[in-house]
């Protein structure tokens, strides 16, 4: 499996297009985060969650967090 992969990885790992299309609900999460104008862009959804949170200077801990109760 490699890191990009959908299947079975945790979400810091997976693409945000892969996490959106399983998880579409999860958008209003990453909204609240990232500012809506960046899921419009397509170049948006082809970036891990641990890269944009770096590029953002989001806290990936407390996102993720959010990300995984909302899964559960």
């Amino acid at each position: 499996m490699t890191p990009f992969s959908s299947e079975g990885s945790s979400l810091e790992n997976k693409l945000i297009g892969n996490i959106l299309r399983e998880y579409p609900q999860m958008s209003e999460i990453m909204q609240r985060h990232f500012g809506r104008h960046c899921l419009e862009r397509p170049s948006f959804k082809i970036q891990t969650i641990g890269m944009v949170c770096i590029l953002f200077g989001v806290d990936q801990k407390g996102l993720l967090g959010e990300l995984e109760e909302f899964r559960n």
